[in-house]
């Protein structure tokens, strides 16, 4: 669990259901909304674009949060499900407040 939240484009998947309160969304939708986060570290100064961030999403992201059951991802349509888990969600936002307190 802890290698799948170690990506902070992981965690903003989870932050973005749980702050929305809305368990579906399109990979497009969840991009933009993400892009706007930005890399919380300075270790990830990747670009934060919404297309790039889509395509991150796509080819990576998404599958590895599908494989582990919280969320179905569809890569035909873009339809992201979210399904959720406490403790991930736990984990998540753990993760998230320890990497703005520390640039590691």
């Amino acid at each position: 669990m802890f290698e799948v939240l170690a990506d902070w484009r992981r965690r903003a998947v989870c932050h973005y259901f749980t702050s929305a309160d809305q368990t579906a969304a399109d990979v497009g939708a969840l991009a933009s909304a993400i892009s706007e986060l930005g890399g919380t570290s300075t270790v990830d100064a990747a670009d934060t674009s919404p297309s790039t961030i889509q395509t991150q999403l796509e080819e990576e992201h998404l599958p590895v949060l599908h494989r582990i059951g919280l969320i179905d991802y569809d890569e035909r349509s873009g339809a992201v499900k979210y399904w959720g888990s406490p403790t991930v969600e736990k984990w998540a936002d753990h993760a998230a407040a320890v990497t703005q307190q520390t640039d590691f």
